[in-house]
């Protein structure tokens, strides 16, 4: 609040200025006879404007790059080359060369973190490097990038490595024929225990049925019991047979009551019988034991036969695999570094034939992105909002666009008193020179008066018995310079002032849009 009171009255003063020199200079003038001591102060026409007009708070602001980082070697070697420092390096370009071997910025947001080749699984990081190709011109007008490594993705990786001067895949080395030899000699040896032949399943089938019945037959009751055993089976299909042959149902009745009492007398044998004899002597469980070894050695050769089989299978897999990896243009997390935007090299941590390790650090970078930070009073915090459009004044006094894009919900606490931090984004980097931690001034509209009657600050006359007037020319203008004669061609109109802001100030009273109004150059 004190700092807008400071400015009312930084206006107030101005126009007080302005229309006391204007004014001093019109009345001081009406006595004098010659017409060249009229245009000792140069008179100039504008026309009474109608629109928005925004008041705005100026605050200081500092101004810093984003996404401050160091960069880190992804491979041991010696440093050959580095970018000069401030340098932006942008898609496509190199960063640094180790060992006489490039890394190049590539566009993205997910870090290169695998090898990949034909043989490589669908991946968002495939897609990534598709459309890096895509982006650097390596691509036909009809190819698409997708998640998925194919010829055409080695291919053009193949142009692009023969452009940057990195090692490509031009053939098969001896290494790689060395692993296919064996791999096929692998294979051929598999294939042979396979044709031979093994244990079959309906082999392995009949030695269980062998060992069941040994089993069973071991436990099975003495001789007596079992053939009483049949004798009721016999009997029982006498009964079912009486039903098919031709005779009376008395004479059928008889002989189904002689087969019951049958069956009994067997029975009675079955029950003295019992248990006798039942028990697995020697021969029985020599038996069983060699139906078991039949049965595992059988299961055992099965198995084999099945494994070898698989180990086929699998050895035909990793050929092919072997053979498509050595024809097959390979991209490594060590060729290039991914990025959202295009990087500025910062200080150096180390230089050009230093001899680095893996993930030891090269230089700082940021990114080409700008933000501002500036400080509201934290009872002022309702005139900020997430979103909300302000305009920054750069050190060259060229103003820019910016959003507000962060807004620190924690109040700070200093000497002068209690401030909130805003984040402003600078909405077109690339057009302005790379600043960080410049100071800047930034200008938030608190308040916007709608549709309203405006003219420039210095076009107000101060009245002696108070207010503003101004200065109205009924006339015709060329080229925006007054050629009349102020008190005769011009006419003095009382107003009110409103909201003010980058040299405007609004004006009420008996006026209208357009009408022409007198003020010094």
């Amino acid at each position: 609040m004190i700092k807008r009171i400071f400015k009312l009255k930084n206006l107030y003063t101005l126009i007080a200025i302005a229309g006391l020199a204007y004014g001093g200079y019109y009345f001081g003038t009406q006595n004098t006879d010659t017409s060249s001591n009229n245009k000792t102060l140069e008179l100039t026409t504008v026309a009474i404007q109608k629109g928005d007009l925004e008041k705005k708070e100026e605050y200081n602001g500092t101004l810093r790059q984003t996404d401050k980082k160091v960069l880190n070697s992804p491979t041991n070697g010696v440093v050959t080359f580095l970018p000069k420092e401030g340098t932006i390096i942008n898609f496509g370009e190199v960063l640094f060369i180790i060992d006489n071997k490039p890394v190049i910025l590539l566009e993205g947001s997910t870090p290169f973190y695998r090898t990949l080749d034909l043989n490589s699984d669908p991946g968002t990081d495939v897609k990534q490097v598709e459309e890096a190709l895509v982006y650097l011109g390596y691509a036909q007008s009809s190819f698409v990038p997708d998640d998925i490594f194919d010829v055409e993705t080695s291919q053009m990786l193949n142009t692009l490595y023969i452009d940057y001067g990195i090692e490509t895949k031009s053939e098969i080395t001896p290494t790689e024929q060395v692993l296919i030899n064996q791999k096929e000699n692998e294979i051929e040896n598999l294939e042979e225990v396979v044709t031979e032949g093994g244990t079959t399943q309906k082999e392995v089938d009949n030695k269980k049925k062998l060992l069941d019945d040994a089993k069973e037959n071991a436990t099975k009751e003495n001789a007596a019991w079992q053939a009483a055993d049949a004798e009721i089976e016999r009997i029982r299909n006498l009964i079912d047979e009486l039903q098919y042959e031709s005779m009376s149902e008395t004479t059928r009745a008889g002989k189904e009551a002689q087969y019951e009492e049958d069956i009994k007398v067997q029975q009675r044998i079955q029950n003295r019988e019992a248990g006798k004899e039942s028990g697995i002597d020697a021969t029985e469980a020599l038996a069983i034991e060699n139906a078991q070894k039949a049965y595992d050695e059988a299961l055992e050769s099965y198995n084999e036969g099945v494994n070898r089989e698989a180990e086929l299978e699998k050895a035909r897999e990793e050929l092919a695999e072997l053979k498509l990896s050595a024809v097959s243009e390979t991209f490594s997390p060590t060729n290039a570094f991914a990025s959202k935007t295009s990087v500025i090299v910062g200080s150096y941590i180390n230089n050009v034939g230093s001899a680095v390790a893996l993930n030891s650090p090269l230089y700082n970078i940021s990114s080409i992105g700008i933000e501002v930070v500036f400080q509201v009073d934290a009872s002022d915090q309702e005139t900020v909002s997430l979103g909300d459009s302000v305009q920054i004044e750069l050190p060259t006094d060229e103003r820019v666009p910016t959003v507000i894009t962060f807004i620190d919900q924690v109040v700070t606490q200093t000497q002068a008193g209690e401030f909130i931090e805003v984040t402003l984004e600078v909405l077109n980097p690339e057009e302005i020179d790379a600043y960080d931690q410049a100071p800047v001034k930034v200008f938030v509209t608190t308040e916007v008066s709608q549709n309203v009657l405006y003219v420039p600050v210095n076009a107000l006359l101060a009245l002696a018995e108070g207010g503003y007037a101004l200065e109205i020319y009924d006339g015709q203008t060329e080229g925006g310079t007054f050629e009349g004669e102020s008190g005769v061609d011009t006419s003095y109109v009382a107003v009110e002032i409103g909201v003010f802001t980058d040299g405007f100030v609004e004006v009420k009273g008996n006026i209208s849009e357009g009408q022409i109004v007198v003020v010094p150059r």
